[in-house]
């Protein structure tokens, strides 16, 4: 007997749209799933939650990933089954550089490859790179949204809890990623935009400041600017998905 194609993910094709909004927390996909018309949860298991809605007329999906380079890939993976072509990841981040502010918003453009799971697939010399169209309708999007912006290359990595064991190791290769002008950390992105390339599908990834820095020993984390710029990022996210739309209509 042949394997489950969404066994994970526990999702019907017909329940599922082509365009993709995925949080890592599933805890907001509802908060997602909001901006949709006539959103309905349609599959639940594991960290993989499901509601599907519609954006000018045009079915849309949010599904929750989970956290980390396995639970993402393993999700992409099996909404590739359904025909999805485009997918855009709404995460948080911490700030490597001094001007991102909490609550400002990050558009990927690139991720550098700490992780494991993108090597699992293709050498680490293969760049990590966001598709063009989406990162330009994010852009678009968060003009019209009108949070404060920025763009540019990410660090994904795997450990969230190593830098406190390997501290000294842990902080020069950090020094160096912000000398390099890397912009925050997180942990999904270099996945996502790996298998985007290999796979063939559209990917971007908009990402809010949870973490600032504030002086070199110094860091603010959260709260009320850091949860209004959240639900910016989700409306950037959004606004993307309907310019897609449009775009692929060719209107």
């Amino acid at each position: 007997m042949a394997e489950d194609p969404r066994y994970h993910i526990k999702v019907g094709c017909e329940d599922l749209g082509k365009y993709v909004i995925m949080p890592g927390d599933r805890g907001r996909v509802k908060r997602i799933a909001k901006y949709l018309e006539n959103a309905e949860r349609k599959a639940e298991n594991r960290e993989y939650l499901t509601y599907t809605g519609t954006l000018d007329g045009v079915p849309v999906s949010v599904v929750s990933s989970g956290m980390g380079g396995p639970c993402i890939s393993i999700g992409v993976e099996e909404l590739l089954t359904c025909g999805v072509h485009t997918v855009i990841r709404v995460g948080t981040t911490g700030a490597f550089q001094e001007g991102l502010k909490l609550g400002d918003s990050v558009i990927a453009t690139a991720a550098v490859r700490r992780d494991g799971t993108s090597g699992e697939y293709i050498p680490y010399e293969f760049p990590a790179v966001g598709d063009l169209d989406t990162i330009n309708a994010l852009v678009e999007a968060a003009k019209k949204v009108g949070n404060p912006y920025h763009t540019g290359v990410v660090l994904s990595t795997d450990a969230y809890y190593a830098r406190h064991f390997a501290k000294e190791e842990s902080a020069q290769y950090s020094a160096i990623m912000k000398r390099a002008g890397v912009l925050c950390v997180e942990m999904e992105v270099a996945t996502l935009f790996t298998l985007s390339a290999i796979k063939g599908f559209r990917a971007g990834a908009i990402l809010t400041i949870r973490e600032e820095i504030v002086s070199e020993n110094e860091r603010i984390q959260a709260g009320e600017k850091y949860e209004n710029g959240l639900e910016k990022s989700i409306q950037i996210a959004i606004e993307a998905i309907r310019l897609l739309i449009k775009q692929d209509k060719g209107i």
